[in-house]
């Protein structure tokens, strides 16, 4: 027995350390509501007895004393020291009562601090402050209710009743304050929150319109409120109904029920709220802009043009005929004043009886449209309506109402993009057509190149009101592409002042400089005129055709020597002799010409031929010449230019004539070659010698020729030095003359005209492909004198005149003083070479290969044809006399 009681005494003591070690202190083990479950889920605060009850235990050995404090929204409540004796299975239950305003969920702290102040446990609780009152229904006095939408009320009358019943929850008879409020069907929260007072979605607060009413407990009343007339931008509301109840707020958008459920003993309450949707008896489904003139918008469109006096053709076309004209509208005229649209709108009564409808159009700029309709019950109609707006409006005010108590109004977007029409338009235009020309036509202008003419413009102004604004020629010909800047002369913008739906015509000058066969933008610039939105600028182009022909026709420039040059080397001492222009002597150009205009004109014509680098390398003596008219079986008139080269070179032979009559300073240039009669072709065959189109026969076509002025060899660099006089020589041809080139050279010393000195003819020899300095020493000359130094070469058998061979000769001058050192025929910005003393020639034949391939770029193209002509002419003994 003794050993069982000190088994017992050592298992209680076990326990007792293993207890003490899981838990110490005072603690918090429970919290309910006051008349309420204590194993209930959720702490629910009743408004008759707003208390919880907090349930302390204390496992310390000893007393302790204790702080309850409870903080929540702002506000708190603390106990007193309250001692907690040491017995952990005795129940300490302290109250704390609380205070809200708002039924619903709180938060609340719950914190346990010790006489010290020493916090000991904090928890954070959730409680829900119910409303015995429940809004059993809302409804408004006149509205209808479709099968199978019970929730949905479609009304038509501003007076609404609410019916309140006491719940369950209900200990006693209250009395409750009530009012409603208007808010949109998505908004869910408080509209009797100040800091939501200016919510958009709160359409209308009606808490100074309160009522007060007595509600026994068990029981329920109907409260009546009349709301003022709304505007609304959605077709759906809710009714907020708001109560106060013994200092609690609440509020709810539904049909509220609240039952008492016993389980088994254990009471809770459930809770159902039903959301009701009041809707507005019509609605607009949808609208959009609508651009036809039909019988539907007919009427509309001629009441607005007839009214406001705006002409437009098309319009008047599209009411002048039965059949529907589409995408015609909207039409902008200016920019800051209205234009008309077609709105189709589609609109649907869901009342239960039929309805007057009144639809308001308003545009930002203040323009106001009204139209009625009735409509069926439970139906759709679509209708049109015109609208006046300015381009800057971008949205527009639309309101739709069958009564005044709900308005439909809402801003609603709509891109209209109205085409703008010029309300000046080119009426008439009067194209010159010059009387020397032999063609004519009402459709473009012909006029010839360098004369004055005058284009008259009628302007017609087909708005209802005085426009100013510009009239000039542009320079494009497209809406991408412009002239280059001296095409054609014109004066500065002329300034038009035109009545409303009157005509004032104005004259445009115009000298062309240069052939055109192409538009010519003629632009009407009308200030405040409306605009695309894809434009950015005002103003309004139409094109017209002009043909601008020049004076005189050059058919053809061409050579037509009497001695011919040797182009090419064949069987070592024959040569291909052709009819090309030669250095050394004076060649004949020759120009054919053909007068344009049906009375003679007279000319300045002279020519200049240009190296390919774009050098004046000689020009003709100018010339007077009158070119006539002739018939069509004459033959073409033609002005001979003698031409003298000093040196051969590729390049292009310049033609140059400038009228001296009443037409201006109008320069004609052509080139070496042919041109054509002009032909009629279609604008979109593929023109190009490659092209399925045989050129020579159906398209225009002319050639520009290259000149090739013929000299086998060339004197490059012409110098003087105290040494002497330096000249480099170099081959023409290139590999046209694959053999020696013979050549002799000279020099002559002038002062004043005078020759002073001339020394004797040297021989030399060069092969095609070389170029070699020459150097010939000279006494030292006088400083303070001015001589010209004459450097000439003589290459023989190089031409052929009549069967004779003849030399082809060249020189080159040097101007010489105590300052400048002035070379004559030299291209400028040329650095002359120096020659070393090693390479004076000593007027020995050189060796064949100690030559240096110096070969002019330009050459490379004519060297191809030759060597291919060689090849051919070498098998034909003679040809003509022109090869030998």
């Amino acid at each position: 027995m003794k050993k069982t009681g000190t088994i017992l005494f050592i298992l209680f003591i076990t326990l007792s350390v293993t207890y003490g070690a899981d838990k110490d202190g005072v603690a918090i083990y429970k919290i309910w509501a006051v008349g309420d479950n204590p194993d209930s889920p959720k702490i629910y605060i009743d408004p008759s007895n707003p208390s919880i009850n907090i349930g302390l235990v204390n496992y310390d050995p000893y007393q302790r004393n204790v702080r309850v404090k409870a903080e929540y929204e702002g506000q708190s409540f603390e106990s007193p020291l309250i001692p907690i004796i040491p017995n952990s299975h005795h129940e300490k239950i302290i109250e704390i009562r609380l205070k809200f305003t708002e039924v619903g969920d709180h938060s609340v702290t719950i914190t346990l601090t010790d006489e010290n102040g020493k916090k000991i446990e904090s928890k954070k609780i959730n409680v829900n402050v119910v409303n015995p009152v429940d809004v059993k229904n809302i409804t408004c006095q006149a509205s209808y209710t479709a099968p199978g939408a019970p929730y949905t009320e479609i009304v038509t009358s501003n007076w609404y009743t609410v019916t309140l019943k006491s719940n369950p929850r209900s200990q006693s008879d209250y009395e409750v304050k009530t009012w409603i409020s208007v808010v949109s069907k998505d908004y869910t929260k408080d509209s009797n929150d100040a800091k939501n007072a200016n919510d958009k979605k709160i359409i209308y607060n009606g808490k100074d319109d309160k009522r007060i009413v007595y509600l026994p407990k068990n029981s329920e009343k109907e409260v009546f409120f009349k709301i003022p007339d709304i505007n609304i931008d959605e077709n759906e509301f809710k009714i907020q109904v708001h109560t106060e109840v013994m200092g609690l707020h609440g509020y709810t958008d539904g049909l509220e029920e609240t039952t008492r459920v016993n389980n088994n003993g254990l009471i809770s309450y459930n809770y159902k709220k039903t959301v009701k949707i009041f809707k507005l008896p019509v609605s607009v489904e949808k609208y959009e802009l609508f651009k036809d003139i039909n019988e539907s918008s007919r009427n509309y469109v001629k009441e607005f043009y007839d009214s406001s006096k705006i002409y437009d053709e098309r319009i008047e076309r599209a009411l002048n005929t039965n059949i529907p004209s589409r995408n015609i509208l909207p039409r902008a005229y200016m920019a800051n004043e209205p234009y008309l649209s077609i709105l189709r709108i589609q609109l649907r009564n869901h009342h239960n009886k039929r309805a007057d409808v009144t639809v308001e159009l308003e545009s930002p700029s203040g323009y106001k449209t009204v139209k009625s309709v009735k409509i069926d019950d439970l139906s759709s109609e679509t209708i049109y309506i015109p609208y006046l707006s300015k381009i800057s409006d971008t949205d527009f005010k639309i309101q739709v109402y069958s009564d005044k108590h709900y308005v439909y109004s809402s801003k609603e977007k709509l891109k209209i993009e109205p085409e703008a029409i010029y309300p000046v338009i080119i009426d008439n235009i009067s194209l010159p057509n010059d009387e020397l020309l032999s063609y004519s036509s009402r459709l473009s202008g012909n006029v010839v190149v360098g004369k004055n003419y005058t284009v008259n413009v009628t302007l017609k102004n087909n708005y209802n009101r005085t426009l100013v604004g510009k009239v000039y020629i542009g320079n494009r010909y497209n809406e991408k592409n412009t002239y280059e800047q001296g095409i054609f002369t014109v004066n500065d913008p002329l300034t038009f002042r035109i009545a409303p739906n009157s005509k004032n015509t104005y004259e445009l000058p115009i000298v062309f400089n240069r052939e055109v066969n192409g538009p010519i933008e003629f632009i009407i610039d009308v200030d405040g005129a409306a605009t695309d939105n894809n434009r950015k600028v005002t103003a309004q182009s139409t094109f017209f055709q002009f043909n601008a022909k020049n004076l005189l026709n050059v058919k053809k420039v061409w050579y037509n020597n009497t001695i011919m040059p040797k182009i090419s080397t064949v069987n070592h001492g024959g040569g291909l002799f052709v009819n090309y222009p030669v250095a050394g002597y004076n060649n004949t150009c020759i120009v054919a010409l053909d007068n344009e205009i049906s009375i003679p004109a007279t000319y300045r014509m002279w020519v200049d031929v240009y190296d390919s680098k774009g050098v004046l390398k000689a020009t003709s003596k100018e010339k007077i010449v009158t070119v006539n008219n002739r018939n069509s079986n004459d033959p073409l008139q033609t002005v001979e230019f003698d031409i003298f080269f000093e040196e051969g070179f590729l390049g292009y032979t310049l033609f140059h004539a400038v009228t001296t009559d009443d037409f201006g300073n109008v320069e004609i240039l052509y080139t070496e070659g042919f041109g054509t009669v002009s032909r009629n072709i279609n604008p979109n065959s593929n023109i190009g010698r490659y092209s399925a189109i045989d050129l020579l026969n159906k398209v225009p076509t002319s050639m520009n020729k290259v000149t090739e002025v013929v000299s086998p060899l060339n004197i490059k660099d012409l110098t003087y030095s105290e040494s002497g006089v330096t000249a480099i020589i170099s081959s023409g041809l290139s590999s046209n003359h694959p053999v020696n080139i013979t050549y002799y050279y000279n020099i002559e010393i002038q002062e004043n005209k005078n020759t002073i000195y001339k020394s004797p003819n040297y021989q030399d020899m060069i092969h095609s492909t070389e170029s070699k300095p020459l150097n010939i020493k000279l006494n030292e000359l006088d400083p303070e004198k001015s001589y010209e130094i004459t450097f000439r070469v003589s290459i023989p058998n190089f031409a052929l005149k009549s069967g004779n061979y003849l030399p082809i000769e060249l020189k080159k001058s040097l101007k010489i003083n105590s300052d400048v050192i002035d070379v004559e025929n030299s291209p400028p910005g040329i650095n002359f070479p120096e020659i070393a003393d090693n390479e004076e020639i000593n007027h020995e034949v050189p060796n064949m290969d100690g030559g240096e391939d110096t070969l002019e770029p330009e050459l490379t193209m004519i060297q191809n044809i030759m060597n291919s002509v060689k090849n051919m002419i070498s098998k034909i003994p003679l040809i003509g006399g022109f090869v030998s």
